[in-house]
C-alpha cells in the first residue's frame, strides 16, 4: 500500500471579503510519488487549495477555515510557515509574487541560505536546480529583465533548490513556450520517478500532460467534482484567414538591447488592420519587447516604428493610449481601481471619454464578471483578472490591440471566449497582435503567425504554412505536435 503524502479532510475556506466558500468541504488524498493534475473552471478554488497545501492560506490570508490539511504529517494550517516550506514547494501562478531578491542566482539560493545550508552545497543546489529548470543561461540576470516564461523557470528552480517532498505548480505552462513546457515537465516526471517527488500540477491545458499518465482531479465551485476523470483531447476548428487591410503598424530595422543582449535584432515587419497576428517563439525570443516597442513603452536603439501613420518616437505614450490598447503579461500590472466596475471605467476617465454603461455591462457579462462587479479586482482569481484586463481594454474601443499571453489562467471555455473576442475585433477592422503559446488556438483563430527566434523574425506566414515550417525544422512542439 502506498504511503500518503497529502491528506485533506473536509477543508472549507471563506475569504474575509468573500460571500461564498472558496473551498467547500474538500477531501483529497495523494500518495507519495504520485502525479496529480488539478483542473477545473477559472475561479473554482484550485489556487486556493494550492495555497492551503503550501501553508500560505492560513498564515497570509484573512478568512475562516475548518477541516485539516497535512503534508508529510505536517499540519499546513497550523504549523509555522517555515516548517511547511521544508516539505512543500509551491510555484505560484504569478512568479513575481514569490520573488524575494533582484537577481536570478540570488533568488535560487535564497531558500537554502535561509536554512543555513553550507555555501558550497548552496552553490551545488543552485546550479543543479537551474539546470533542471533549463535556466542556466539566466544566471546573473536581473529578475525584472526576464520574460514571463523565464521568470516561471526561475521560480521553479528556486523551489527545486529547497528539495521539497511535494512540489505544487500552479499553471506552470501559462508563460512557457511549448518546447520548454515539454522539457520541464519531463524533468519533473523523472524527478518523481527517481526520487519519489510528489507532483501536483494545476493546469487547464491538459494535452501537454497526458503523456505522463497523471491522475486527473476536477474541481467546480469550490469542491471536487471528479477524480480519475477521462481526458478528451481538443480538436481545433481551423479559421479561414481574412484579408488584411491597410498597414496599421510598421517596423523598419528595429533593434533593442537589454542587459547587453539583443532583445530585437534588425526587425522589419508590418501589421495590418482587420488581421489577428499571433506572435510565437521561445521564451526570451523578443515577443514582449516587440509589443512594448509598438506601444511606445520601450525605446529602440536603432530603426523606426510607425503606428497609425505616426512615428512613435515623436508621439507620447498618453497620446497613443486612446488608439492602442495594451494588455500586459502580468494581469496584476493593470488593475487600477478598487472595484471591478471601476476598473472598467478607469482608462476612459483618464482619457476623458464618455462612458457607455450598457456596453460595460455587456462586456462584464460576457466575461463572467458582472456578478463580481463590486468586488476588489485583486480578490479575483488570476483568470478572472485576465478577463477584466481584456474587458477594460475593449471598453476603450482601440484601433490596435496588443495582448501579451491573453490565455493565462483561462479554462478551455474561457480561452475560447478570449480568442473569440480578439477574432471578432479583427473582423471589425482592428489590428490585433497577440503573443501566444497555444498552437491549437493560433490555428483556429489567427490569420498569421510571426515566429521570433533570438530577436529576429524567423517565420512569417499563415498558420498552416508556419506550422509546417516549424515541424520540418524540428520544432514540432511549437506546431502542436507533441
Amino acid at each position: 500500500m502506498s504511503e500518503p503524502m497529502v491528506r485533506i479532510d473536509q477543508l472549507s475556506f471563506r475569504y474575509a471579503a468573500g460571500e461564498t466558500l472558496a473551498l467547500d468541504h474538500v477531501s483529497l488524498a495523494v500518495d507519495k510519488g504520485e502525479f496529480v493534475v488539478l483542473t477545473g473552471p477559472s475561479g473554482c478554488g484550485k489556487s486556493t487549495l494550492a495555497l492551503a497545501m503550501g501553508g500560505y492560506l492560513a498564515h497570509q490570508f484573512k478568512g475562516e477555515f475548518e477541516g485539516t490539511v497535512e503534508v508529510a504529517d505536517v499540519d499546513t494550517l497550523r504549523e509555522p510557515l517555515y516548517q511547511v516550506a521544508d516539505v512543500v514547494g509551491l510555484v505560484q501562478q504569478n512568479p513575481e509574487d514569490q520573488f524575494c531578491t533582484l537577481r536570478v542566482d540570488d533568488e535560487v539560493a535564497f531558500g537554502p541560505e535561509n536554512r543555513c545550508v553550507e555555501p558550497l552545497m548552496i552553490r551545488q543546489l543552485e546550479q543543479n536546480s537551474l539546470m533542471r529548470a533549463q535556466a542556466q543561461h539566466l544566471e546573473g540576470r536581473l529578475l525584472d529583465s526576464l520574460s514571463g516564461g523565464e521568470k516561471q523557470r526561475v521560480a521553479l528552480a528556486s523551489m527545486l533548490a529547497g528539495t521539497p517532498q511535494l512540489l505544487i505548480l500552479d499553471e506552470p505552462t501559462s508563460s512557457l513556450d511549448p518546447q520548454a513546457t515539454q522539457d520541464v515537465l519531463a524533468v519533473l516526471d523523472n524527478l518523481r520517478r527517481e526520487r519519489g517527488l510528489t507532483l501536483i500540477v494545476i493546469e487547464h491545458k491538459l494535452d501537454a500532460l497526458m503523456r505522463f499518465n497523471p491522475r486527473i482531479v476536477r474541481m467546480a465551485q469550490g469542491h471536487i467534482e471528479q477524480d480519475h476523470s477521462v481526458f478528451q483531447p481538443t480538436v481545433p476548428v481551423v479559421h479561414a484567414p481574412s484579408m488584411a487591410g491597410k498597414v496599421a503598424v510598421a517596423l523598419e530595422g528595429v533593434s533593442v538591447t537589454l542587459e547587453d543582449h539583443h532583445a530585437l535584432d534588425n526587425v522589419t515587419v508590418d501589421f495590418h488592420s482587420g488581421q489577428l497576428t499571433a506572435l510565437m517563439g521561445a521564451n526570451g525570443a523578443g515577443k514582449t519587447t516587440l509589443l512594448r516597442v509598438i506601444r511606445g513603452l520601450q525605446p529602440v536603439r536603432r530603426g523606426c516604428v510607425c503606428v497609425l501613420g505616426q512615428d512613435v518616437a515623436k508621439d507620447t505614450v498618453s497620446a497613443l493610449a486612446g488608439r492602442v490598447g495594451f494588455m500586459f503579461q502580468n494581469p496584476d500590472h493593470q488593475l487600477l481601481s478598487d472595484t471591478v466596475q471601476g476598473d472598467m471605467a478607469f482608462g476612459l476617465s483618464a482619457q476623458q471619454v464618455t462612458q457607455d454603461a450598457l456596453y460595460h455591462q455587456q462586456l462584464l457579462e460576457l466575461a463572467g464578471l458582472w456578478e463580481l462587479r463590486n468586488r476588489h479586482p485583486f480578490s479575483l482569481s488570476y483568470g478572472q483578472k485576465r478577463r477584466l484586463n481584456l474587458s477594460s481594454l475593449l471598453a476603450q474601443k482601440p484601433q490596435i490591440i496588443l495582448v501579451d499571453e491573453p490565455l493565462i489562467g483561462q479554462d478551455p471555455n474561457n480561452a475560447q471566449y478570449v480568442m473569440g473576442v480578439l477574432r471578432a475585433a479583427a473582423d471589425e477592422g482592428v489590428c490585433v497582435i497577440a503573443a501566444l503559446h497555444a498552437p491549437g488556438m493560433v490555428q483556429r483563430f489567427a490569420d498569421r503567425v510571426v515566429f521570433l527566434a533570438q530577436g529576429r523574425i524567423d517565420i512569417d506566414a499563415a498558420p498552416d504554412a508556419a506550422f509546417a515550417a516549424l515541424s520540418s525544422s524540428g520544432r514540432k512542439a511549437f506546431a502542436g505536435m507533441l
